[in-house]
């Protein structure tokens, strides 16, 4: 792939091609720096470049911690100055320092709602700029669609993974409608995005990490949400979920025809 950017690639090799001890120190390493923001965040003390500078560090760790290599394609669909809902497969925890290495903007996810609920912790990631949409909750639902409108504002972009949970196979399960209805209610063009390699690094599930590996974000051309109603709702979810699956079978197709040289 001509178009293929190299993100990070580790200074050297892992002495072990697979340790649970890598997994232990990436998440040792992930806490301190999430505690450090929290303590920030709480003294009011954070910003969006703060922030942004908090999450790089944050996926620096996990690729040199795990001994990864980082890629990413398809940047040229991505227009300067504009803002975009990301919509990828999802398969490995490794997934979400992947995008926040690889959207070239300031980046931000939305979490379960569940968790913004948490006491210290879920302040803390509405000020670091997250969102959740609680559509059982219609009140709070248009406070947060509020709060998603001012981080587009911002410049923010905003992630999210369709299928709700990590896939334990490496298929793409059916998607979500919650992302949809909030990509339409804030009339912002979807992004599908195929995330290669990351179970294969990190299965779900557990610690262990296969190291010396690489992983790719591919990213697809944007999705308009224009003109899209509750009764086109369906016909936009299959046409993002195909155009990932496509391009999760042209990467196949890549790699076996090298394989075949």
């Amino acid at each position: 792939m001509k178009e293929k950017l190299l993100l990070f690639k580790p200074k050297h090799p892992a002495q072990f091609k697979k340790s649970s001890w890598y997994g232990v120190v990436m998440f040792v390493k992930t806490f301190a720096l999430c505690s450090q923001y929290l303590a920030r965040a709480l003294a009011g003390k954070v910003n969006v470049p703060i922030t942004d500078n908090y999450l790089r560090r944050f996926w620096q760790i996990q690729f040199k911690e795990t001994f990864s290599t980082l890629f990413v394609t398809g940047r040229k669909f991505l227009k300067p100055n504009h803002t975009y809902l990301f919509m990828s497969n999802h398969e490995s925890w490794l997934d979400i320092p992947a995008m926040f290495a690889a959207v070239p903007m300031s980046l931000r996810m939305v979490s379960k709602a569940g968790i913004m609920s948490i006491p210290v912790v879920g302040p803390a990631m509405e000020k670091a700029g997250f969102i959740a949409v609680d559509r059982k909750n219609r009140s709070k639902a248009i406070r947060q669609l509020e709060l998603a409108k001012k981080r587009l504002n911002d410049g923010i972009s905003i992630w999210m993974a369709p299928e709700g949970t990590r896939s334990r196979t490496g298929e793409i399960a059916h998607f979500k409608k919650g992302g949809f209805h909030l990509a339409t209610s804030l009339g912002l063009d979807i992004v599908p995005v195929f995330i290669e390699g990351a179970r294969d690094i990190m299965p779900a599930d557990t610690l262990m990490i296969n190291s010396n590996r690489s992983m790719t974000v591919h990213f697809c051309e944007p999705v308009s949400t224009k003109g899209v109603d509750k009764s086109s709702m369906n016909d936009l979810m299959e046409k993002v979920r195909t155009a990932i699956i496509l391009k999760k079978q042209q990467v196949k197709a890549i790699h076996d025809d090298e394989s075949a040289l």
